[in-house]
């Protein structure tokens, strides 16, 4: 793939930002000690509206690497690099436009990642907890090519509603993906031996009676207690993103470097 000199300079710049953003506090993550969620995910999805879901996920990609090796690696963090890519992938595919096929590749990754939950140790444990990500691909399935004619739109609040779908359904993918990966490490590095039980004996009630006896891993547990978490803390993310998003693409297009 030859890269233009535009390519080239974007990619460059959104690198740039995500080692900036990673400056700031992360959200730490319930179970793997010392780790946390990068803010630069903020910032993954803006990346794959302006520079499209190839470009923008190699970019994603690249701004995920620096930041791993800055300023400590850790093995956790390298599992989890391929989350940023799917998430500026999901959201370029949805504002491409121009190919009304691209929803489609976003789609695809939503169903994907969803039959994968439910064929995880916890999937039928906690069925519940994949919903905002259901959410997001019915709205994909809903809206379709008509998000990309949003986000390119003149009027800002067609432009904040397209942008806001196609946040909400990347950072969706990009936790998602993130969640599989946690669960696959689960007895490699991340141990949760005794989490269950200290965690039910907090006087957490509706864990002791929402989930069933077997639970051999302890990861059903651990995602009933994070979930009602999970869902602010993404709605959240959402917003934050959206509102980056707008701003970004609305100081690129009076610049003239990005088109309507």
């Amino acid at each position: 793939m030859k890269l233009s000199t535009r390519q080239i300079t974007l990619i460059s710049v959104f690198a740039a930002l995500q080692v900036i953003m990673s400056r700031m506090p992360g959200i730490p993550i319930i179970g793997v000690e010392s780790a946390t969620i990068e803010p630069t995910v903020l910032l993954m999805p803006t990346i794959g509206i302006l520079l499209g879901p190839w470009i923008g996920g190699l970019a994603a990609f690249i701004g995920n690497f620096i930041v791993w090796l800055i300023p400590s690696t850790t093995f956790f963090g390298m599992l989890m690099l391929p989350t940023g890519p799917v998430c500026a992938i999901v959201a370029g595919a949805l504002a491409r436009k121009g190919r009304e096929s691209d929803w489609k590749v976003a789609a695809l990754i939503l169903v994907l990642l969803n039959a994968l939950w439910y064929v995880s140790p916890p999937g039928f444990i906690v069925p519940y907890y994949p919903v905002l990500h259901l959410a997001a691909l019915a709205l994909v399935l809903a809206f379709r090519h008509q998000i990309a004619e949003l986000v390119g739109s003149d009027e800002k609040k067609r432009v904040t509603w397209g942008t806001a779908i196609a946040c909400f359904s990347s950072i969706m993918a990009n936790h998602m993906t993130g969640t599989l990966i946690f669960i696959a490490s689960v007895g490699w590095f991340v141990q949760l031996k005794g989490l269950k039980d200290a965690i039910v004996n907090l006087g957490f009630s509706w864990l002791k009676s929402g989930l069933p006896k077997e639970d051999p891993t302890g990861l059903g547990t651990l995602l009933a207690f994070v979930f009602p978490i999970s869902v602010a803390e993404r709605l959240l993310m959402t917003l934050l993103a959206t509102l980056i998003g707008v701003g970004i693409l609305y100081a690129l297009k009076k610049s003239g470097i990005v088109k309507t």
